[in-house]
């Protein structure tokens, strides 16, 4: 067990850079509980671009009776626009049928994306166009656990009724929603996870509940509200 592993902080999960190809890394670095700076990954591959039409030896008109299409939305640029809540982006790359359960290197899918930072509507276009709300990044953590470290809970809603997974547990630490929400004191994503069941007795890998991440970190009102 990594002792030495930390329950998140909002502010500190998530690094955006305006640099294209770069992209972003969730993970915490104090016993605890709170967290320092993250750091960016090098670029990641974008998507293959559609071929051209093939052309016929006479130089003439393209033999394919198909018209020529444009490149494909880069994976960075369609994963950024996840991020910063560009609906427009998001629209054209489910229009193109581009693959909308794509990650980054760290397995990190636009939904997740897009919940971290609270847009509901992306979320949902992407959900009712195919988008898994289960997928994982290479902590175990689903996207309704990037969802609870804000006040986040329309989306939170949104995706516990699309069929988000509400007790999973993350493969770092064993962290769950519930215990991410009430580290950051998110009472009202706290409720609405509470509402739908979900169970504060789980544990994490340290012994700890959430009723004690919200204590640890002095979110008073969070802490009553799981202790009834």
């Amino acid at each position: 067990m990594n002792t030495d592993f930390t329950m998140p902080t909002r502010l500190s999960q998530l690094i955006t850079t305006m640099t294209a190809g770069m992209v972003i890394l969730l993970f915490g670095c104090n016993s605890q509980k709170n967290t320092t700076n993250q750091k960016v990954t090098p670029p990641v591959k974008t998507a293959d671009v559609a071929t051209e039409s093939t052309i016929d030896s006479s130089n003439q008109e393209p033999t394919s009776d198909l018209p020529a299409t444009e490149p494909a939305i880069p994976l960075q640029t369609f994963l950024d626009a996840a991020l910063n809540g560009e609906t427009a982006t998001i629209q054209q790359a489910v229009d193109s049928k581009f693959d909308v359960n794509s990650t980054d290197e760290q397995k990190r899918s636009a939904v997740m994306l897009a919940a971290f930072n609270g847009h509901t509507d992306i979320v949902k276009l992407l959900v009712r166009n195919g988008a898994s709300p289960n997928l994982r990044d290479t902590s175990g953590r689903t996207a309704l656990m990037f969802a609870s470290t804000g006040a986040n809970q329309d989306t939170v809603e949104f995706l516990i009724v699309s069929g988000a997974e509400l007790n999973a547990v993350d493969s770092s630490e064993g962290f769950t929603a519930l215990m991410f929400a009430a580290a950051e004191g998110q009472i009202e994503v706290v409720q609405t996870l509470i509402k739908y069941k979900a169970d504060a007795s789980i544990k994490d890998a340290d012994g700890e509940s959430a009723l004690e991440f919200a204590n640890k970190n002095g979110h008073l009102e969070t802490a009553k509200l799981l202790a009834k």
